[in-house]
């Protein structure tokens, strides 16, 4: 079922599929994209009002982009799906310039935390990729057994790997021997991580339980875990840590208030939501949905949507540099759209 959440992704065609240089705005048009910059603040043609930090300054024609990875000097990676490799270009030249052939149907991807390797989660063949980058060629492949990788995340010291699959185990393998040291059970269906500023816990969405679980990364076991309900999809943090903020499926963003547990009123949105990123202020996070071609912009000290980039195509992942200083957002109808 190519059904709305394509929400892990594919697996056998069937589950559901889930900045830049300093110089001036470009004014590039993509395809089935509008001109750029977008604004988020309302302006007039002649004197259009930008957001300081969370802009998007151009698109560029990609083959079926799902996740994106950013380095903090501008290298990218996105998957693109149905080409089964994953493609480089830059948050500086906006161009690309290779692909790597990975598994079959890649989707979650991630840079280890120097940036020396990237891991494509490729469910269609059961396995996960490990890319030297600076050879640009896979390396290694990680087997998940009968499952499915559909997420892929490392830990901040880039000793451990976390796969989050298509049922309900999470792998813990130990990036050195790329063997698997603890498979963890949790929610059903992994599609999104994010670590908090600490370094010391790990937040995995599992779309069909509708939950989210923390897991220690230090002891490698879950702590909490957050019934959600809906269909939990991508995650981002403040930068305190203290709130985590949940794209869900069914029309509404989840903001938990990590410090006590607690889950506030549902924040509607205007469709099905799938990716949400924070933007580099601090000041916003950013949710997409796809199935409306735009996204919603949700003020994190007003705590109330404040604006909407209407898009067109099919807006998905948000991913920032860990320093989270430059970005790009995949539009699975052809583009990526970098940000800054």
């Amino acid at each position: 079922m190519r059904s709305l959440i394509r929400g892990g992704v594919l697996v056998c065609l069937g589950a559901a599929l889930t900045g830049c240089s300093d110089a001036g705005p470009s004014t590039v048009a993509g395809p089935e994209s509008p001109a750029v910059p977008i604004n988020l603040a309302p302006g007039n043609g002649c004197n259009p009002v930008t957001h300081p930090s969370g802009t998007i300054i151009e698109t560029m024609s990609a083959p079926s982009p799902w996740a994106v990875a950013v380095r903090d000097d501008g290298l990218a990676y996105f998957s693109d799906l149905f080409g089964h490799r994953v493609g480089i270009t830059n948050t500086f030249t906006r161009t690309i310039s290779g692909f790597i052939p990975t598994g079959v149907f890649p989707t979650g991807i991630a840079f280890s935390p120097d940036g020396l390797r990237a891991y494509s989660a490729d469910q269609g063949s059961l396995s996960v990729s490990v890319i030297d980058v600076s050879s640009a060629q896979v390396i290694a492949t990680i087997p998940a057994g009968f499952s499915a990788p559909f997420s892929v995340q490392v830990s901040p010291d880039g000793s451990q790997l976390y796969v989050g699959n298509n049922d309900n185990t999470l792998l813990i393998v130990d990036t050195g021997t790329l063997q698997i040291l603890k498979t963890l059970s949790v929610g059903f269906a992994t599609n999104a991580f994010v670590v908090d500023p600490s370094g010391r816990m790990l937040y995995a969405s599992h779309f069909v339980s509708g939950s989210v679980s923390e897991i220690d990364i230090f002891t490698g076991d879950v702590v909490r875990t957050f019934q959600l309900g809906g269909t939990t999809q991508g995650l981002a943090l403040n930068r305190k840590g203290t709130h985590l903020y949940v794209a869900n499926q069914d029309g509404y963003l989840n903001d938990v208030d990590l410090t006590t547990g607690a889950t506030g009123a549902n924040i509607p949105l205007d469709g099905v939501a799938f990716g949400v990123g924070v933007t580099p202020d601090d000041n916003e996070a950013w949710i997409t949905l796809p199935l409306n071609g735009k996204v919603q912009i949700y003020n994190l000290t007003q705590r109330r949507i404040t604006g909407t980039l209407e898009l067109g195509g099919e807006p998905r992942r948000i991913a920032f540099s860990r320093q989270g200083k430059i970005g790009a957002l995949t539009d699975f109808a052809g583009s990526i759209f970098f940000v800054r």
